[in-house]
């Protein structure tokens, strides 16, 4: 090597360096954007979950729940994070005779009002959380269209991102045959990043269901730990893995035992 190709291999060899210290931030920011549900980034998750033992005759349960998550600008430093969870489920027999029912269940839409968050402060942000009824079965939805407010606030240290995502909705119409809904989430977000494409948190919601009169019958209590990794597929977008276990160690009679779930996150250019 000539002294001339010298300073030319070692500049080369710099900016390699650098560019992968930048792309590793980029996996990083990345990262900690995926563990909040209100941040500025498009995304498209489809998460499959198995619940096992449902029901009276203790058959597994599936549902495929597609979650986009759309952000928009609306000026004063405010922003609308627009949430949906459209669910496909697989529901087995309650009766005997039945046949396992598939199909659409209640399509859930949350609008976040989230102020835009300064370095090291909280996360936050409100809005309305609203049930549509859209099942495609009665044994696949409430019947009801469900509406109340729902509250996220997070905070991000270091490699960790801790907070919660709350939802109250009660029923505002349907089916007068079918029983009246007052049902509250509190899903923990619980995050902590090995490195710049990897994590492990917690996986879960808390529900309650106010309607129940035994309070043995209320709530679902998950405790559940996941997985993650981030990966950016040459000439595609960026996608994030997830897969995780979890025991509801308080449920109702009838309700699933164990689960397991595996995701995967598209994040979409805006």
């Amino acid at each position: 090597m000539t002294i001339a190709k010298r300073p030319l291999r070692l500049a080369m060899a710099a900016a390699s360096f650098a560019a992968c210290g930048a792309w590793a931030q980029d996996d990083a920011d990345l990262q900690k954007k995926l563990a909040n549900p209100i941040a500025d980034i498009v995304t498209l998750p489809f998460q499959w979950t198995t619940n096992y033992n449902a029901g009276p005759f203790e058959k597994p349960q599936y549902t495929l729940n597609i979650q986009p998550v759309y952000p928009i600008k609306i000026g004063g430093g405010w922003s609308l994070i627009n949430r949906a969870i459209v669910p496909l489920l697989s529901n087995p027999a309650v009766l005997p005779g039945q046949d396992r029912k598939n199909g659409l269940g209640d399509i859930t839409y949350e609008g976040f009002f989230a102020p835009l968050a300064g370095e090291g402060g909280w996360i936050w942000g409100f809005g309305p959380a609203m049930v549509l009824r859209t099942a495609t079965d009665d044994r696949l939805g409430a019947g009801k269209w469900s509406l109340g407010p729902a509250v996220v606030g997070l905070k991000e240290s270091g490699p960790w991102t801790v907070g919660a995502l709350t939802t109250q909705v009660w029923s505002v119409a349907g089916d007068d045959n079918q029983p009246n809904v007052s049902a509250f989430t509190f899903q923990p977000i619980v995050s902590y990043r090995l490195d710049s494409t990897q994590s492990l948190g917690y996986i879960g919601i808390v529900t309650a269901d106010w309607e129940q009169k035994r309070s043995s019958q209320r709530w679902t209590v998950p405790l559940g730990v996941s997985y993650s990794l981030l990966v950016r597929p040459e000439g595609f977008v960026p996608m994030n893995f997830v897969v995780g276990a979890g025991y509801n160690v308080i449920r109702p009679d009838n309700a699933s035992d164990w689960f397991v779930r595996f995701q995967v996150n598209f994040v979409l250019p805006k």
